[in-house]
């Protein structure tokens, strides 16, 4: 019996899909459009290129193509409510029953011996004692938890019991609701619908918001099962990858490839390894263990993202969890080489499963039977028949698809198993990729573009319309210049000397240091002036690098030697870069943060006598505003106590350094959810992420006009600890 979705999960995975969509002009596939002619009582007249043209016994109606992919979305939470209340019907639950389990006031209809709730929930339950699926609970929540579905009538009404709960996805106007209810029911009860999920137009409604409930369908289509991330360095490639198996908490295994990987580096090998072994006495009988070597069958990522997914896909029925195979660099290996007769597997049928299946050598097939069989590390819990996935499979050893392959006996990739990879076409040259290989993958161009800020849940940030950019500067002596400005002149010059996009530099090529929005002079030289140097420019013209005529080469110049002796960053030579290229410069601009509003700054027994508002502030030489100084400060403790991994570990040790400085610096994120998110005080904290993944909160509201004030505490602080030092700019 097919098991049922969980419709929470589905409710609002589809409200996502449809908040996040791209609601441009949408065009209907024409295989869609030549089966769909008419839903309830209205029919299809005419299809335009983004509207359809409906009429019924009242009236005649021009509607937007959106409305049919909106519905779309909701018909696929109809069929999951039908399926639901048909399981239902299948175990002998009759209207008395459903009016019964109804969460009504007064629960009218009710027969006397049934008036309680306990009453009827142990009926419900006995009509379920002989099911022992896993969707038991869902059955039972169904019946019992209308807000688990968004149901308001009664489940016995067979016409419209669904029509609420479905049109809550939508979200759209009462206008708009009744006709694209009509349209839900006419998809759900038609065999058009799939023609419309299947197409490359459905593609481009989902835009870059892939629904985690159409992803997990196991269909073998939704998502590119290989696909290779390609662009120049800097571009995101890996991040991208990373934010979308991220988000949607897939399961992913990822390795790199180098110029000595292998097969047995990708697959497994056996290899010696350290393990107890006994140790017996003169009678025979185990006195003692000891460390030996022995040698041991080792998995590595191939192998582990393949018994995963048979793992997730026995486990699965309706709804299989996808397995990631994340290879970076993937031509930075030989892939011939490393492959072997993979290569093989990565040719995919239409249904997602490999093609042609290989035989397994005796190491692997003992390892994979091993650990699919019980007590193994990846057992196949459920029973379950892929024999479908092959048409017309002949075993050599008189056995089904499904046993072969739990025997370890021959490989076959599943339609769950995604291999993603990642290439940096300047590095194009490393290990060339034959056409036969690059065939069966697809192809994703990430593009240079500026970089914009993204929220917790990797969803970009948008303000007036418009996707907020990350703003990052070169910061060099007291001046600055936009990141991406530069990039845009390089860039194009980059283009001019190599007549390729290759070697282009992607936003995020160069990143500023751990809370911080700025690259600094040092990282930016020895970063994007070497690749320059080296991989570039280095038999190109050079003339945009030199400060003057007579320079012999652009590379030394931005390098000078402080009073001590020591090679630095010469800033004279970026800024002659800057001016050379055309990119605007500015001083860095110096703010103090006066708030006269901060709750931890009163001026209630400040010393007017004492006014230094106009005094500027630098910590370890590099002057700043007092907020970025005091975020220095952190993150400076927080690197010179690496021992210290979490947050509140962090706040407890900076806390306790503080002394008798009372005024909260950091917070943990616990504590700031605490506080009201719309007040202001909520807003006089600025996160930053630490390596374990959390966010630690630093105050933002500091002030340097009397003596009294705060900043000048923590200045004594930082002295006394060490930490550096904070003094006037001069």
């Amino acid at each position: 019996m097919e098991e049922l979705l969980d419709l929470g999960v589905l409710k609002a995975s589809l409200s996502e899909l449809i908040a996040h969509s791209n609601m441009d002009d949408c065009v209907l596939p024409d295989e869609f459009k030549a089966k769909f002619r008419s839903f309830g009582e209205y029919k299809i007249e005419r299809y335009n290129m983004y509207t359809l043209q409906v009429s019924s016994k009242k009236s005649l109606l021009v509607i937007p193509n959106q409305w049919v992919y909106i519905a779309a979305c909701c018909c696929q939470y109809y069929i999951e409510l039908v399926k639901y209340k048909k399981k239902l019907e299948d175990f002998g639950f009759t209207d008395d029953m459903y009016e019964a389990c109804h969460p009504s006031k007064d629960n009218k209809g009710i027969p006397e011996n049934q008036k309680t709730k306990e009453v009827c929930k142990e009926k419900a339950e006995h009509f379920l004692e002989s099911y022992d699926g896993t969707d038991k609970e869902l059955l039972v929540k169904f019946l019992w938890d209308y807000e688990f579905w968004g149901g308001g009538k009664n489940i016995k009404r067979s016409n419209d019991f669904t029509d609420s709960p479905v049109l809550n996805i939508a979200n759209t106007i009462n206008a708009s609701s009744s006709l694209i209810g009509a349209i839900v029911k006419g998809l759900a009860n038609q065999d058009c619908l799939n023609l419309l999920l299947e197409s490359e137009e459905w593609k481009s409604f989902e835009g870059s918001s892939a629904s985690s409930y159409t992803a997990k369908k196991n269909s073998g289509g939704k998502m590119a099962l290989q696909q290779i991330f390609y662009g120049a360095p800097g571009t995101g490639k890996s991040y991208e990858v990373n934010s979308i198996t991220k988000k949607n908490r897939y399961a992913t295994i990822r390795t790199t490839f180098h110029p000595d990987s292998d097969y047995s580096t990708f697959v497994g090998a056996y290899k010696p390894t350290m393990a107890d072994a006994p140790v017996y006495g003169a009678q025979g009988v185990e006195i003692a263990k000891e460390k030996r070597i022995t040698y041991t069958f080792v998995k590595q990522a191939f192998l582990k993202a393949y018994l995963g997914a048979w793992q997730k896909l026995a486990n699965g029925v309706d709804s299989v969890e996808p397995q990631f195979l994340v290879i970076e660099e993937i031509n930075r290996g030989n892939c011939a080489q490393i492959f072997g007769d993979l290569f093989q597997l990565l040719d995919r049928s239409g249904n997602g499963f490999s093609t042609y299946p290989i035989e397994a050598d005796a190491d692997l097939q003992n390892e994979i039977a091993k650990e699919f069989g019980q007590g193994g590390e990846y057992m196949l819990a459920n029973e379950f028949n892929v024999d479908y996935a092959v048409p017309d499979y002949i075993s050599n050893y008189g056995k089904t698809l499904t046993e072969d392959i739990k025997l370890g006996r021959i490989l076959l990739l599943p339609n769950n198993l995604y291999i993603w990879a990642t290439m940096n076409t300047s590095d194009q040259s490393l290990f060339p990729i034959d056409s036969a290989f690059k065939r069966r993958w697809e192809w994703r161009y990430v593009k240079i573009s500026n970089g914009y800020k993204r929220g917790a849940n990797g969803e970009f940030i948008i303000k007036n319309s418009e996707r907020v950019p990350l703003g990052w500067k070169i910061r060099f002596n007291n001046n600055e210049c936009d990141w991406w400005e530069f990039l845009e002149a390089i860039n194009k010059q980059i283009g001019s000397v190599t007549s390729s996009d290759d070697k282009k530099l992607g936003y995020f090529f160069c990143k500023p240091n751990l809370g911080e929005s700025f690259i600094r002079e040092d990282k930016f030289v020895n970063k994007v002036i070497f690749y320059l140097w080296n991989d570039v420019f280095k038999d190109c013209d050079v003339s945009i690098f030199r400060m003057n005529d007579t320079d012999d080469s652009f590379y030394d110049i931005f390098f000078i030697e402080d009073e001590q002796g020591n090679t630095i960053a010469n800033p004279d030579a970026i800024g002659q870069l800057m001016n050379n290229l055309g990119v605007r410069i500015s001083p860095v601009p110096y703010d103090n943060d006066l708030d006269e509003e901060s709750g931890d700054d009163s001026d209630e027994n400040q010393d007017d006598t004492q006014d230094m508002s106009k005094v500027k502030f630098k910590y370890n030489g590099v002057p700043n505003s007092l907020r970025e100084i005091v975020k220095s400060v952190v993150l400076n403790f927080i690197s010179s106590n690496p021992d210290l991994t979490t947050a509140a570990s962090i706040r407890d040790k900076f806390k306790e350094a503080c002394a008798d400085f009372t005024t909260t610096v950091v917070k943990t994120e616990n504590e700031y959810n605490e506080l009201d998110v719309e007040s202001s005080k909520a807003k006089c904290w600025q996160a930053i992420s630490l390596n374990s993944g959390e966010k630690l909160y630093i105050y933002t509201q500091w002030k340097a006009k009397n003596a009294n004030d705060n900043f000048f505490k923590l200045m004594k602080v930082v002295e006394n600890n060490n930490w550096g030092q904070i003094s006037p700019v001069e």
